[in-house]
C-alpha cells in the first residue's frame, strides 16, 4: 500500500477510535509501546511482581516442586479424558 493511501486509512481509523473510550486506552498502550513511554500504569502491582520473582527464585533453586507442561497435560487427560 502506498504511503499516502496508508496514511489516509489510518486517519480514518483514528476517527473511529476516538469515539470509543475502550479503544482509546488500547491505542494509548500501542503508542506507549512504540515510543517506549511507560506512562501507563500497570494493572499488575509491584507487590505481585515481587511475589512472582520470589517464587521463580525458589523454583530455580529447587526449593519448590513443580510439574512440566507435559506432566500437567497428562494429568488433565487422565482426570478429564481429553
Amino acid at each position: 500500500m502506498e504511503s499516502i493511501a496508508l496514511r489516509n486509512k489510518i486517519i480514518n481509523q483514528f476517527e473511529e477510535f476516538i469515539t470509543d473510550d475502550s479503544k482509546l486506552v488500547v491505542l494509548e498502550g500501542v503508542f506507549d509501546a512504540i515510543t517506549g513511554n511507560e506512562s501507563v500504569d500497570s494493572l499488575v502491582s509491584e507487590e505481585h511482581y515481587k511475589i512472582v520473582e520470589e517464587r521463580y527464585q525458589k523454583k530455580i533453586k529447587g526449593e519448590t516442586k513443580g510439574k512440566s507442561w507435559d506432566e500437567v497435560k497428562q494429568d488433565l487427560k487422565q482426570k478429564y479424558g481429553f
